[in-house]
């Protein structure tokens, strides 16, 4: 079984559509959302909907991800739900788990104003880094992937904020986890950007080194 999570904060402005495109392609997927505390209708909004709420406690991604693990004990999908990647997919990710570990979303192609060119930059160079690291070219930091059970467990996971992503791949790289990547495009999301910059680009990069040594 598969269960599709997503992690939200104050997203009223998409939830709602979101939840309503995956039941449209996926109608019998199993939908858990993993909330940090939102001030505005996104739970109401998710419950409306007959989907699964659960909490955490508000420190960031890593942590709302990790407690949604420990709370389906199933393979996972998850994903943003701010429009910017593509629900139309989920099904191929949801099949690629019969073969791999870890299924990445690659994003290969940015559309419009998906990203600033600041931080189209900080991708790059993070990607890089990431390669240069870990002799692997994979984006560490797509929000779409797919993860076996198994994976999850051996991964012992311990990220609360935007490092997540590179540490499911970097542990993925260095367990010999089998990885593959399906490209995808990223769009412009609906709402504001939780994303900090300065303090998640240093997240990143400080991911990056520690999961290497």
């Amino acid at each position: 079984m598969v269960c599709l999570i997503l992690p939200t904060k104050n997203e009223e402005a998409c939830i709602g559509a979101t939840i309503d495109r995956i039941k449209k392609i996926c109608c019998q997927l199993r939908i858990v959302v993993v909330d940090g505390n939102s001030t505005d209708r996104t739970v109401e909004i998710a419950r409306q909907l007959d989907v699964e709420v659960i909490f955490d406690r508000g420190l960031g991604k890593g942590e709302a991800l990790r407690s949604a693990f420990n709370y389906v004990k199933d393979d996972v999908v998850f994903l943003d739900v701010d429009g910017t990647y593509p629900i139309e997919l989920v099904p191929e990710f949801i099949k690629a788990l019969d073969k791999y570990d870890l299924v990445v979303g690659e994003r290969v192609e940015f559309t419009g104003d998906s990203l600033p060119k600041i931080f189209l930059i900080g991708d790059a160079l993070s990607r890089g880094l990431f390669q240069l690291l870990y002799f692997r070219r994979v984006d560490n930091l797509s929000g779409m992937r797919a993860i076996r059970k198994q994976a999850i467990q051996k991964m012992s996971l311990e990220s609360d904020g935007f490092g997540i992503e590179t540490e499911i791949t970097a542990k993925a790289v260095r367990m010999g986890l089998g990885i593959t990547k399906i490209p995808i495009t990223y769009r412009a999301r609906t709402g504001d950007s939780k994303f900090r910059p300065l303090h998640d680009g240093m997240v990143v990069l400080g991911a990056l080194i520690m999961y290497r040594l």
